[in-house]
């Protein structure tokens, strides 16, 4: 939390250990730096003494396209401002387009016994066809190219320097495939994820261009800013990550224009069967996208008795509205900012309904807020939301629900895993390519993630625990987060030296 010099400089109560000398010095420190600290009951965590940063630039991607309803395409073209917030300067920038991977049976997502799943009336490509790139100066070369041809290289007239940014324009057209997954149509729903140029997060690694792995969710994206505009026919409903900031007619159909600051992807998701349920909490708008009555309330309950319990158990979520949609989507759930997907079928298994409500609920913070790599470091986001979801039932139906939720969803998911492999194939903190399927997964980065977190809580004890949560929270609010970074957090915290529990746990290392 960045705070002006005014409200640093305070009287603090109750500093424990070092914290009286950190108060001491603080008036001091503040004349010349912002300090980012946690502050409860009137005491301060001073977590980093850092100079104050220069204001966050961020990447803009205002996008207008048209859905063909008979062709099942969309087409349009994408403005992208895009900021070289590297120390480097760059001659190139790249740009994830992964409805190439759907052209294919061998390149699209999913394993070879979710097919049939995904592809229930047969299989048909998607695709995304780039028709042109160019800047202010004219046209710009690029190569479509990796796995699944699933990369746009867009190569620059002259060298980016570092801090500048560079407007792009990018004329593409998309190929909606009748697939049951985050990009796809069924006969409810058309299911707009992963679905536009994205660019690539450039970190100290390099150019991040993963491919689109069929275990887990194998995304990597940085907060942008984002206006999109999608003319649809009259009877679709549309809801989206952004803010509805206006719905015309154009011509006979309906131009809906959305935006959303401070996101790190863009989803939507359309139907001409959509209806809606509303209602207001803590100041933030949760609508229920539903087909049918039964659950409907029940949908709409759910995330918003999460959005109120993750408010105070790790801080304010940031934007608007939050949105759950019914899907065609055999998954169960997937994570966008300020929208989830939930597959319609749960509708009828209440119970199963909103677990995984809430679970896609918590991904607003931990993925839609705190982002981290979700390919390198799957566990950063995964374990801590699914553990978040226990959190939920605890808080609203007491500690001995939530017992029998973790015993029932936890440990028998992980006992059932580990009572057929060897000890050293249960590291959680692994590449995505490194696990086998995706129910190794499941059963390592969702279930011992999950039992790692109440280990950790246990060691910590209640209130050092969460003031981790919201320390975490605070810091890396619109950032990308490492498990390092974690660790740090929780040394920091609770003054303790954690690395040999970590590896412990997430490596085995020390076991």
């Amino acid at each position: 939390m960045r705070i002006p010099l005014f409200k640093a400089i305070r009287k603090t109560k109750n500093i424990k250990h070092k914290k009286s000398i950190i108060a001491a010095v603080l008036i001091l420190v503040v004349i010349f730096a912002g300090i980012s600290i946690y502050q409860k009951s009137g005491s301060y965590y001073v977590v980093f003494d850092e100079i104050v940063p220069q204001v966050q630039r961020l990447n803009e991607y205002n996008i207008d396209v048209t859905f063909y309803e008979e062709e099942k395409i969309i087409e349009g073209k994408e403005k992208v401002t895009y900021v070289n917030k590297t120390k480097e300067n760059i001659d190139s920038i790249y740009f994830h387009i992964y409805p190439n991977v759907f052209k294919t049976e061998k390149t699209a997502p999913f394993s070879e016994e979710e097919m049939d799943l995904a592809y229930m009336d047969g299989f048909e490509p998607g695709y995304i066809n780039i028709k042109s790139v160019k800047s202010s100066e004219g046209d710009l070369s690029y190569l479509v190219l990796g796995k699944g041809n699933s990369i746009l290289k867009v190569n620059l007239n002259e060298k980016l320097e570092a801090g500048d940014e560079k407007v792009l324009y990018i004329e593409f057209m998309v190929k909606i495939p009748p697939a049951y997954g985050r990009f796809g149509r069924g006969k409810k729903t058309i299911n707009f994820g992963n679905w536009y140029p994205i660019a690539a997060v450039l970190d100290d690694s390099g150019w991040n261009l993963e491919p689109y792995y069929p275990v887990g969710d194998p995304f990597y994206s940085e907060v942008s800013n984002y206006r999109v505009a999608i003319t649809m026919p009259p009877n679709y409903v549309v809801a989206s990550t952004g803010d509805l900031i206006k719905k015309e007619n154009i011509e006979a159909d309906y131009e809906w224009t959305f935006e959303a600051n401070k996101v790190r992807d863009f989803a939507m998701i359309a139907s001409d069967k959509f209806k809606v349920l509303e209602e207001n909490v803590d100041g933030i708008n949760i609508r229920s996208y539903y087909f049918d009555d039964n659950s409907a309330e029940l949908a709409l309950n759910a995330a918003k008795d999460a959005i109120k319990i993750f408010n105070e158990a790790f801080g304010k979520y940031p934007y608007k509205h939050f949105s759950v949609a019914a899907s065609d989507f055999f998954i169960g759930g997937m994570e966008y900012p300020k929208l989830v997907f939930i597959d319609q079928a749960l509708y009828v298994n209440k119970e199963f309904l909103e677990y995984v409500i809430v679970h896609e609920t918590a991904h607003q913070w931990w993925y839609g807020v705190v982002g981290n790599d979700e390919v390198e470091e799957a566990w950063l986001d995964e374990s801590l939301t699914e553990y978040s979801t226990l959190l939920y039932y605890e808080n609203k139906y007491g500690k001995e629900d939530k017992q029998k939720i973790y015993n029932k969803m936890i440990v028998e998911g992980y006992n059932k895993y580990k009572d057929n492999v060897k000890k050293d194939e249960e590291s959680i903190l692994r590449h995505l390519q490194e696990f086998n399927n995706n129910r190794e997964y499941h059963a390592l980065v969702y279930c011992k993630g999950a039992m790692f977190f109440e280990f950790l809580r246990q060691e910590l004890g209640d209130e050092m625990f969460f003031d981790v949560l919201k320390v975490y929270y605070d810091k890396y609010k619109y950032k990308n987060a490492t498990t390092e970074d974690f660790i740090k957090i929780c040394e920091i915290v609770s003054d303790r030296d954690l690395k040999s529990m970590f590896n412990q746990w997430l490596t085995g290392v020390g076991e």
